[in-house]
């Protein structure tokens, strides 16, 4: 009985209506953008250089951020995606310097990628995805106890399993 309860519950129908009206509605930060374009470039550049300098000159060692990313793999694939992962980092960088460069001196120049980035998104479709009424109380009710069962069988298992991962010493097992 106080399971069924629950059940009924938590089985209830949320609305997303607050939710997604945040995705729907319009954010223009033009004004801003426009009006204070120097800062924004600046900021922009200084953080990009300064990612570059300090990622590429002290913080990134191909072989410590192998062995901590990709211990489980080979050496050479883990060394390969970790020199990915770094053409990854300095294209980005000199996308956002390319960016920070044309906000600083010339913003007119980046008009198409704030058309771009100020359309708006439909998100209606996701919004009736999410406000559509699931009932999954009728399969439970039926077998009540086989749910139980399983529950708690799953419960003891979780627990056997923490406890034998406790009880080894790392490396030992």
């Amino acid at each position: 009985d106080v399971t069924l309860r629950l059940n009924q519950y938590f089985n209830r129908w949320f609305a997303t209506d607050k939710l997604t009206s945040v995705l729907i509605s319009r954010h223009n930060i033009d004004e801003v953008l426009h009006h204070h374009h120097r800062f924004v470039g600046a900021l922009v550049l200084g953080g990009t250089v300064y990612c570059l300098l300090y990622a590429l000159l002290f913080a990134i060692k191909s072989k410590d951020l192998t062995s901590l990313l990709f211990h489980s793999w080979s050496q050479p694939v883990g060394l390969w995606l970790v020199a990915a992962l770094i053409v990854i980092l300095i294209v980005g960088n000199v996308f956002a310097v390319a960016v920070g460069v044309g906000l600083l001196f010339r913003p007119n120049l980046i008009a198409n990628l704030e058309a771009w980035a100020n359309r708006s998104y439909e998100s209606e479709k996701l919004q009736r995805t999410l406000d559509a009424i699931r009932i999954h109380r009728r399969p439970l009710e039926r077998h009540i106890r086989l749910a139980g069962v399983l529950v708690v069988a799953g419960s003891l298992y979780a627990l056997a399993s923490f406890w034998i991962a406790l009880q080894c010493a790392p490396l030992h097992c």
